[in-house]
């Protein structure tokens, strides 16, 4: 399982949870970590694209930069603008990869993370992995996908393009085709939120490749989750595990790393 946990100390705050499968596919791309403290969490899953040389390299260097980068900062003062600037050190690292033959990679991979301390949450993105925020009886996404289908959806918007255009395009495989991820010579999109997210006590975090959502509806990743709620561990194993037995066909790589807070606010301070 390509995930890396650091549990620095108890928290009671927080609970976490990660799950990783191979899928029906021969190797695996998807690199996940996560970072418990007293009062804060991150986590980042990366889901690698090239092959089994380029895509295994590649969110693995992306994940390292940004876990060597947040280890080396002594205080987060902004945390949109740490997510930012990592985006671009992120790409950087993925950028350069180098292969045997000494001639660049040319990999790269989607990212999405976020740092939450206290009741307070961030996050980033780019790509077409996703973050999920279940709150009570309900579950969103908290980002957009950067594919083709994202500029579609802009054109129609602006009127570039007819809906008759627009729906026969979306509706073809090159709809899910990236136009933003980590390896460009230049990173064209990252999304974030300038101002945190405010946890309630049982909110839950879910941060996933695209195996889980191209596999299971929304309603089913809520219904998972809410039915899983004892343990962390289990709820993220049984979601990949649902993915696998109704991935339509073959299943990708799919990692879940599951946060639940837990509402253990003392004191009302904020951050960023």
């Amino acid at each position: 399982m390509n995930i890396v946990e650091e549990r620095m100390q108890t928290s009671s705050w927080y609970e976490v949870g990660a799950s990783s499968i191979l899928g029906t596919r021969q190797y695996q791309q998807d690199f996940g970590y996560f970072y418990t403290g007293e009062k804060e969490v991150l986590a980042a899953v990366c889901d690698g694209m090239g092959g089994l040389e380029g895509g295994e390299r590649a969110s693995k260097a992306a994940v390292q930069q940004l876990v060597q980068d947040f280890h080396n900062c002594q205080n987060i003062p902004s945390v949109p603008e740490f997510f930012a600037r990592e985006a671009r050190r992120m790409n950087q690292a993925v950028n350069t990869l180098k292969g045997k033959n000494g001639k660049k990679l040319n990999a790269g991979t989607t990212f999405v993370g976020v740092y939450c301390r206290e009741n307070q949450m961030y996050w980033v993105s780019v790509g077409d992995s996703r973050i999920y925020l279940i709150r009570g009886n309900g579950i969103q996404t908290l980002n957009r996908e950067h594919n083709y289908r994202l500029t579609l959806k802009s054109q129609l918007d602006s009127g570039m393009i007819t809906r008759e255009f627009y729906d026969l395009e979306e509706k073809t495989p090159q709809a899910d085709a990236l136009i933003s991820f980590l390896g460009m010579e230049e990173v064209k999109l990252v999304d974030g939120n300038q101002k945190p997210v405010g946890l309630m006590a049982g909110d839950w975090i879910l941060l996933c490749s695209d195996g889980v959502y191209k596999s299971l509806s929304d309603s089913q990743v809520f219904a998972m989750v809410q039915d899983n709620d004892i343990d962390m561990g289990i709820a993220a194993d049984r979601t990949t595990a649902m993915a696998l037995r109704y991935g339509m066909r073959g299943q990708d790589n799919t990692t879940v790393i599951l946060i639940r807070y837990l509402g253990n606010s003392s004191d009302g301070r904020q951050i960023g």
